[in-house]
């Protein structure tokens, strides 16, 4: 989640993978090696949500706002998605209904991971999300891209709550699972560890696998970098805007209390 996202130069390409596995199951590990296979882009969740530009991210935002008129939402997500070979993270598996009707050809990757390590890593995410949404829009609101994020939470939280349920334990990564292994057909679906390497993913999608280490991304380091980013630049932004107005009441009240 702390990488750079990624930005398609031809908007012809279109989703050749979906790479399903849950937040800190490996997403920007999997993310590059299909950026190699596939020699393209990939939409990685994180990446998009949080470093992108103001604008982008607002339609982003119109595109979830279409959630329940099916054809405006596909519409608006193709034109999101135009362009990149592979995609991951969230909200690629919050979107997998949608993504399978647009991409009908497209392959699925499971990566899965131990779960009791999952829940451990997932843990601090969970939490910096669970602060009232009305704080957290007063807090993101002076910040380009960020403030749409209580938004987007909202819409996601209510999106899981019906597909897995918002329950944080461990099985809510074994109902994640278990809930793409059931709505992909099997022709087009692949489960894989991450310490398996290139082979069964190369293999998959029918391409030789590189002679090259298979990536090691650490999200959990990243996603607290950004976490921490997110926090000081809000607080440093409230701070320029507490300053500006008590430096302009100030002056308001020198002008006035001297007339």
């Amino acid at each position: 989640m702390g990488g750079v996202p990624s930005v398609p130069r031809d908007k012809s390409r279109r989703i050749q993978v979906i790479a399903a596995g849950y937040s800190r199951t490996g997403t920007t590990s999997i993310s590059i090696a299909l950026e190699h296979l596939l020699d393209g882009p990939v939409f990685h969740g994180g990446n998009q949500i949080f470093q992108r530009e103001d604008a982008w991210m607002r339609e982003w935002c119109r595109m979830i706002d279409a959630d329940g008129n099916c054809p405006e939402m596909l519409a608006r997500l193709r034109r999101i998605t135009a362009g990149y070979a592979g995609i991951a993270d969230a909200p690629a598996y919050i979107l997998m209904p949608e993504l399978l009707a647009l991409y009908p050809d497209a392959k699925v990757v499971l990566v899965t991971r131990d779960r009791a390590r999952w829940y451990r890593s997932m843990a601090p995410i969970m939490k910096s999300v669970s602060i009232p949404m009305r704080l957290l829009e007063v807090l993101l609101w002076p910040c380009p891209t960020w403030r749409w994020l209580p938004h987007y939470l909202q819409w996601a939280g209510k999106r899981e709550e019906k597909r897995i349920g918002t329950e944080f334990t461990p099985d809510m990564l074994d109902k994640h699972n278990d809930w793409v292994r059931n709505n992909v057909p099997r022709e087009r679906f692949l489960e894989m560890d991450l310490n398996e390497g290139w082979k069964p993913l190369a293999d998959f999608l029918g391409v030789p696998a590189p002679d090259v280490p298979f990536p090691r991304a650490n999200d959990a380091a990243e996603a607290e970098a950004v976490t921490k980013r997110v926090l000081a630049t809000a607080a440093l932004s409230w701070t320029g805007i507490l300053v500006t107005a008590g430096t302009v009441a100030w002056q308001a009240y020198r002008f006035w209390g001297t007339r």
